[in-house]
């Protein structure tokens, strides 16, 4: 019996050493859950039925609609909880019997400041932003006059493009590659699947050192998951791309917070916490079952984590660095080079705009470097920015990391 519950004891050992260690920033974070309060799914039917507007698909957002005159309409958008970062994020569907001119006026809490540049589609698949000329800001930019001239059919207005988990997933699936393999880290709060891709030359997982990108830790930030989509299809394309996964292999998670996707949260998960504040305890599941997974793999490979980078949205383009005064991690020099590399090959006198720090804030690019002395960038594409540019950076921040990676390998 003795011997029983030594070698259970060893296993248990064993199981938590392939667990995420926790970590003291600087500056904590309360991650336990936090109330959430849903939106009510529904339709809100105007002019005799010949109107209706709905938030009733995947990644909406509309807390309420009400007729003011016979072609202004009030749009209610409101967070899932707070304190929140405000960034308001709003998608709605309209559908209209015969062609019409109509206003909608986005209207936030108060104090809540304007921030996505609004988008039209007909299909999801394609969006255009509609014209400045037909936008109308209150003073303070706590509401938003969106005159649309719509004709009969479906229409969809959205803060960004409507990305929800199953397009994701969908994105995954289509990548036809011998390099890439899908796995599950986990579900969500909801039960939502947590997808990995893994990139390597040799499906088996291997002492290769891994690199690690992330993708939607907040809901609205597709500009970051549309840089990292560029990203990986370039990796997976690359005419060195086998010299490089020979020495190398890749975790890709695209989505971390499906849940808060798909339900149009501004910015928190399932659990009402910023997910990119838990990387201390981890205390929501998603960043807990990402994190384990992550160190699971490693050291039952008996390898090492030497690079993350975390795709991000932000109001301009900017890569959020570790500064000087910060020990060298086993990338040492990585930063700088990789950073120039994309300014070379984008060109015409392209400048990155970067922001160094210190590791204060429990967030992801802070927990690459505490847990694995690893190099840790947050990539930051600007809301705004021009989406072949976006693909564009994402091109050229895979080809200045595969240059990097295979002149300078890791000490």
């Amino acid at each position: 019996m003795r011997y029983c519950f030594f070698f259970l004891s060893l296993l248990l050992v064993a199981g938590c050493t392939r667990r995420a260690t926790p970590y003291d920033f600087p500056t904590p974070y309360d991650t336990a859950d936090h109330p959430v309060d849903l939106q009510v799914k529904r339709e809100y039917s105007f002019a005799r039925g010949g109107l209706v507007v709905d938030n009733q698909f995947d990644a909406a957002r509309l807390n309420g609609i009400e007729q003011v005159n016979d072609t202004l309409y009030r749009a209610i958008i409101l967070p899932e909880n707070t304190p929140i970062n405000p960034s308001p994020w709003y998608a709605l569907r309209i559908r209209t019997d015969r062609a019409r001119d109509l206003t909608l006026r986005l209207t936030y809490p108060p104090g809540v400041r304007h921030r996505y540049f609004p988008k039209v589609s007909a299909d999801r698949r394609r969006w255009t932003p509609v014209d400045s000329s037909r936008l109308t800001y209150n003073s303070d930019s706590t509401t938003l006059d969106v005159r649309l001239s719509l004709a009969a059919g479906t229409h969809y207005l959205a803060a960004q493009e409507v990305v929800d988990s199953r397009d994701v997933m969908d994105w995954l699936l289509s990548l036809r590659s011998p390099y890439v393999a899908l796995d599950r880290a986990g579900t969500s709060k909801l039960g939502r699947m947590l997808p990995v891709l893994r990139i390597s030359a040799d499906m088996r997982y291997g002492h290769k050192p891994i690199v690690v990108l992330f993708s939607r830790q907040h809901p609205p930030e597709v500009t970051g998951y549309l840089a990292l989509q560029a990203f990986v299809e370039t990796l997976l394309e690359h005419p060195r791309a086998e010299a490089l996964l020979d020495r190398y292999q890749f975790l890709v998670f695209p989505i971390l917070n499906p849940d808060g996707v798909d339900l149009g949260h501004w910015r928190h998960t399932a659990g009402g916490i910023d997910a990119n504040r838990d990387w201390a305890y981890y205390r929501q599941p998603e960043v807990r079952q990402v994190a384990d997974y992550i160190v699971h793999k490693m050291r039952l490979n008996e390898t090492k984590v030497i690079l993350g980078l975390d795709f991000h949205s932000a109001w301009h383009d900017d890569y959020h660095t570790l500064d000087s005064d910060t020990p060298p991690s086993v990338l040492p020099g990585f930063q700088d080079a990789w950073l120039r590399g994309i300014e070379e090959r984008i060109g015409g006198g392209f400048r990155v705009h970067e922001s160094a720090g210190t590791i204060s804030r429990p967030t992801s690019a802070g927990w690459f470097r505490t847990q694995f002395n690893a190099e840790g960038i947050t990539c930051g594409i600007g809301d705004d920015t021009d989406r072949e540019f976006v693909r564009r950076k994402g091109r050229a921040s895979a080809e200045a990391l595969i240059g990097e990676l295979l002149s300078h390998p890791p000490e």
